[in-house]
């Protein structure tokens, strides 16, 4: 009996020191620091449409693309595109946030959500321009129809 209890209670201190390592190990870095935790943002961008899709006979995109954003904390926010140089619109002590944005593009380009006006940005989002007259072998595959098997 004496044999039993022993070897029971030393798989019981394993199995501790297993769950204490398990939680150590799966404990994110800034549930450490009380400090990081406060100040670590995050912030999600939608945006649509996110594709614009062009040919010979309209090499541009003329598109009203809808921008709404949200975070999980109150604060100032920025909505910027890579094609200019200063904010198309920001928020001050605000969680959401929406603007319409009309532009003709040509090639791809992204929004993104910035605190204020710092670098980098908390999140982004990029719109693909896809080109119909491009040499994509994919586009020029022959179609077939299920009778040319037979």
């Amino acid at each position: 009996m004496q044999a039993f209890i022993t070897r029971f209670l030393t798989t019981m201190l394993l199995a501790v020191v297993l769950l204490l390592l398990l939680l150590s190990l799966t404990t994110p870095a800034a549930a450490d620091d009380p400090e990081a935790a406060e100040t670590a943002e995050t912030a999600e961008i939608t945006v649509r449409p996110l594709l614009c899709i062009v040919d010979r006979r309209t090499p541009v995109c003329d598109l009203v693309f809808h921008v709404t954003w949200r975070s999980e904390r109150r604060g100032y926010y920025c909505v910027l595109s890579n094609l200019d140089e200063t904010p198309l619109r920001c928020w001050r002590e605000q969680r959401a946030g929406r603007l319409t944005d009309e532009r003709s593009v040509a090639e791809n380009f992204s929004y993104m959500i910035n605190e204020g006006e710092s670098e980098p940005p908390l999140d982004s989002v990029t719109v693909e321009v896809v080109r119909m007259d491009s040499d994509d072998r994919r586009r020029r595959r022959r179609t077939r129809h299920v009778w040319d098997l037979l």
